[in-house]
């Protein structure tokens, strides 16, 4: 199975991108890769927000939507404006 993820971490080679268990990547405020995730707690167009080890991360933006959600991957499309651990 293909996992985005792992494809960019073989790209950047030693660079890493792991954060406290789970990988957050923002493609230009428009894409949010997250692997890692441990549930939904919001959603809506405006606010997305999800668990990971320790925290919630919450996603502000306009018309985002949920373009791939599995047992530990999101896929957030849409305009991103902010992206916080709380």
């Amino acid at each position: 199975m293909f996992n985005f993820l792992n494809e960019v971490k073989q790209g950047l080679k030693n660079t890493e991108i792991d954060l406290n268990g789970f990988n957050l990547i923002n493609l230009s405020g428009r894409i949010l890769y997250v692997e890692g995730h441990l549930g939904l707690v919001t959603l809506s167009k405006e606010l997305i927000s999800f668990k990971v080890k320790k925290a919630v991360i919450v996603v502000e933006g306009k018309d985002m939507m949920l373009s791939e959600l599995s047992d530990n991957t999101i896929k957030i499309c849409g305009q991103i404006k902010k992206v916080e651990q709380i």
